[in-house]
């Protein structure tokens, strides 16, 4: 009699272990199941992160430290309205009709450089194109805007600027697409690394053009279409020479 409850107790004893192992195994099963799940999702979401942005290169960082260095150096040596800092450690600012001009006047000698006082942006043909985004003065959807250096000429006695001449060209929004072209003449300013445009002699006096070159390099300017009269901002676009 107590052989067969002894029995009967192990038995029952032994279906209750194999029960909770199989549960046991039931679970880790389930978690071994949702970590390859999690797994999977988490690559799936780095192959979406993947494409949706390529990496960063080297001329957009290029670009972006030379905006920094801008705001940096605007704050730092808060020169007048017609003085340019010489740049580096040193605080100094001169006027901008020294620089380039053939005589050292920065204690550093920044204002004689070659990359400062080159004449590229000011090279006949060049041709600064990008996409135009209007603020004022006409409602137009965004377009290219196109400004072409059609002459330029640096005068011995005055080599702080070259005068040039230019067009403003863009698409109008018809059914001929047809393009409006707009005459401008004046200077690139080496000082300020500036192309400042008004319109031609004899011409209706609409628009006019600057391009600031604070990007570090001749080929990439922050340009706006201006209002001569008012001075007022209609557009900007970030432009590349081509």
């Amino acid at each position: 009699m107590w052989y067969l409850l002894f029995v009967i107790g192990l038995a029952a004893s032994t279906a209750g272990l194999d029960r909770k192992e199989t549960r046991m195994k039931y679970i880790a099963t389930n978690q071994e199941l949702y970590l390859e799940k999690l797994e999977k999702e988490l690559h799936e979401l780095e192959d979406e992160f993947e494409h949706l942005s390529e990496d960063v290169d080297d001329l957009s960082i290029k670009h972006l430290k030379a905006r920094v260095h801008n705001l940096e150096e605007e704050h730092e040596h808060g020169c007048k309205k017609d003085e340019v800092s010489c740049g580096g450690d040193v605080p100094q600012c001169i006027s901008k009709l020294f620089f380039c001009d053939g005589h050292v006047d920065c204690k550093n000698g920044n204002d004689e450089h070659d990359d400062h006082c080159s004449e590229a942006p000011a090279h006949v043909g060049s041709s600064y194109t990008g996409i135009a985004t209007w603020k004022s003065c006409e409602a137009l959807r965004p377009h290219h805007a196109v400004v072409t250096i059609t002459a330029s000429l640096r005068r011995e006695f005055f080599s702080a600027a070259v005068y040039v001449r230019g067009i403003l060209s863009f698409e109008e929004e018809t059914k001929q697409h047809a393009v409006r072209t707009y005459p401008l003449r004046g200077f690139y300013n080496f000082g300020q690394r500036q192309l400042l445009l008004g319109p031609d002699r004899g011409t209706t006096p609409i628009y006019a053009v600057k391009c600031d070159f604070n990007l570090d390099d001749d080929d990439n300017a922050d340009c706006y279409i201006v209002n001569p009269a008012s001075r007022e901002v209609c557009a900007h676009f970030q432009a590349t020479r081509y």
